[in-house]
């Protein structure tokens, strides 16, 4: 980890300082790439750094699902806080068998077509990519957290926290698409200012794959 007077605070990743001091407000972040651009759909999470604060509350809204439709996952990402359950839904009219092979839960079931369901508890903190055997292009990941202070970007890159208690937390950047270890960027900050946090991601970042078959048919479209 490197300081300069831009306040390089690890590889790729820079807490702007514009007129202000170390010590930020977390209840409000805003991820830019290295022209200012707007970076959105990235996890943002905060965990407190000091083991014995509990941090309470939580940011589930149940029911949380994720959905296969038009043989592809929705959403492609996926935050929670462990814990609590989530129903995997299927909205097509064809069978999917959904898999994960890796991570903190392994899973593998199938779903009919009309509408069936099936929910799963996540008692780990995690990422865990899904796939599909008979739709082998689709893809989809889900980060389960230990903490209830998450979310993910939106289109203007920002994301916002409600109630946050003034202490020290590592805020956390995760995509599956980061080109860094464990996909994660991570920086201690602080919430005893009023002024938002500007996050500048500066490392590669892949393509999403396309979520759509590359032949001309699917042998296995009525299964």
């Amino acid at each position: 980890m490197s300081y300069r007077w831009t306040r390089v605070l690890c590889s790729g990743l820079f807490l702007v300082p514009l007129g202000w001091s170390f010590a930020a407000n977390a209840e409000k972040v805003r991820l830019v790439d290295p022209s200012g651009e707007p970076m959105p759909d990235l996890v943002v999470y905060l965990q407190a750094k000091n083991s014995q604060q509990h941090t309470v509350g939580n940011k589930v809204t149940p029911p949380l699902e994720i959905h296969q439709k038009d043989k592809q996952f929705t959403p492609y990402i996926t935050v929670m806080q462990k814990g609590y359950e989530l129903q995997f839904v299927n909205d097509d009219d064809i069978t999917h068998h959904i898999y994960s092979a890796a991570g903190p839960k392994r899973f593998s079931f199938k779903l009919r077509k009309d509408n069936s369901t099936k929910t799963l508890r996540f008692e780990q903190e995690g990422h865990i990519s899904m796939g599909c055997n008979i739709h082998d292009w689709m893809s989809g990941h889900l980060l389960v957290v230990d903490t209830p202070y998450f979310a993910i970007a939106d289109e203007s890159g920002e994301v916002e926290f409600d109630g946050i208690p003034n202490a020290e937390y590592e805020l956390m950047v995760w995509h599956p698409q980061l080109q860094v270890e464990n996909n994660t960027l991570m920086q201690t900050v602080t919430t005893s200012s009023s002024t938002p946090i500007i996050v500048t991601i500066d490392v590669p970042t892949a393509d999403i794959p396309e979520q759509k078959s590359l032949d001309d048919f699917d042998f296995l479209e009525g299964y």
